[in-house]
């Protein structure tokens, strides 16, 4: 038994989404670096401001 393939239209609007999904996967790890950025920069105010 062959699987059945999808019309091209609909292949069309797959490829597309993976090539987005694609793209935002490149962008994870810069807001990840923002993340811990932002964290660091949070932990360091409490700890010289703060005294907690």
């Amino acid at each position: 038994m062959s699987p059945v393939e999808p019309p091209v239209e609909v292949r069309k609007q797959i490829e597309e989404e993976l090539e987005r999904n694609r793209r935002w996967e490149y962008r994870l790890p810069v807001y990840a670096g923002v993340a811990l950025l932002v964290s660091a920069v949070i932990v360091i105010v409490r700890v010289v401001f703060l005294h907690v």
